[in-house]
């Protein structure tokens, strides 16, 4: 579940946070100069909207993304079918962070376009990390937890004494 979450908000976080950023930038400028506050609220309150709803739907990506890798490992024997198993799914769940910037920027049309733009990228993060986020390999390092192996124990060391 772990290696899911970290994917999902991966997914979910490249084409949010950036415009979280932007929009937090915006409001700054907007209380530094003196302008219109309420439009400098609104702007916080996108970026938070944006902020959180890129988390939330991160989750979610992760569940669906573990959840249906976990299944279809008990079934699919090839790294392939897994790899294919994960850009479908990474296709699928992907619309719910173009939701979430289309409600945090009002269908901003640049957002939107970017982020519709990234959705074929991140469907292949999805496909290229779903051997890892299944268990199968261990390829990509910033998935696994440092340590050794869960479930392995340390070989006995013999004194030499």
């Amino acid at each position: 579940m772990g290696r899911g979450v970290r994917v999902g908000l991966l997914m979910a976080c490249v084409p949010g946070i950036p415009w979280a950023a932007l929009a937090l930038g915006v409001a700054l400028m907007e209380f530094l100069r003196g302008g219109d506050t309420e439009l400098a609220a609104r702007d916080v309150r996108y970026a938070v909207l944006l902020t959180g709803g890129s988390l939330l739907a991160g989750v979610l990506m992760d569940l669906v993304l573990a959840g249906g890798l976990a299944l279809a490992s008990r079934v699919l024997t090839r790294r392939w079918g897994l790899t294919l198993t994960g850009a479908l799914l990474g296709a699928l769940v992907f619309p719910a962070e173009f939701l979430v910037v289309a409600i945090g920027t009002d269908g901003a049309v640049a957002q939107l376009g970017t982020t519709f733009l990234a959705w074929p990228f991140l469907t292949a993060v999805a496909a290229a990390h779903s051997t890892d986020i299944a268990g199968r390999t261990r390829k990509r390092t910033w998935l696994w937890a440092s340590g050794p192996v869960r479930g392995k124990r340390p070989s006995p060391v013999a004194d030499s004494a």
